[in-house]
């Protein structure tokens, strides 16, 4: 299963979004850019096995 999170913010913002996202069994697979400080993250699950 995919989860797609739009994200506006700086790099340690980020970070700390994606450790949380981490802490919730989620591990990032991608970031795509759409403008300054806004992006759109992908995450999958980690128990998802693909």
């Amino acid at each position: 299963m995919y989860k797609v999170v739009q994200f506006d913010g700086g790099a340690a913002a980020m970070q700390k979004f994606l450790n949380d996202q981490e802490a919730e069994g989620y591990l990032f697979v991608q970031a795509v850019y759409m403008t300054t400080y806004k992006w759109r993250l992908v995450f999958r699950l980690a128990t998802d096995g693909n």
